[in-house]
């Protein structure tokens, strides 16, 4: 794959224990052979090969969901690192949340006011 190649930021070598890291804690099981994989992947062994790739017009998911019948461990982490959705909806939903229960008014709720509450609702 030409496009990783390329990158002088990506050491497999130490890639490997973030692989391995990942699919221990997102699988629940000891690896047996994802460095193997790995090496395929870097050596370009099918289905890892451009031709392989080009069939998906780029498609990432698809070639990798493609691959990971190929593979037992590195098409797996593969699939659940291309399948996380990349957006703000899930932060915006945790503000909201906070929102509901932080609000101004209840900011501005003073401690013996609360006492009072408490002591003459009980």
């Amino acid at each position: 794959m030409k496009q990783f190649k390329n990158n002088l930021d990506i050491n497999y070598t130490t890639f490997d224990k973030w692989l391995i890291y990942y699919y221990q804690a997102w699988s629940e099981k000891e690896s047996t052979c994802i460095l193997c994989e790995l090496d395929d992947f870097r050596l370009g062994k099918y289905p890892f090969d451009d031709n392989t790739y080009k069939q998906f017009s780029g498609n990432i998911w698809k070639y990798w969901c493609y691959a990971k019948d190929s593979t037992n461990e590195l098409g797996f982490v593969a699939c659940r690192l291309f399948g996380i959705c990349v957006n703000a909806a899930s932060v915006e939903r945790l503000w909201s949340c906070m929102g509901f229960l932080q609000s101004n008014r209840r900011n501005r709720l003073m401690v013996f006011i609360f006492f009072y509450f408490i002591y003459n609702i009980i």
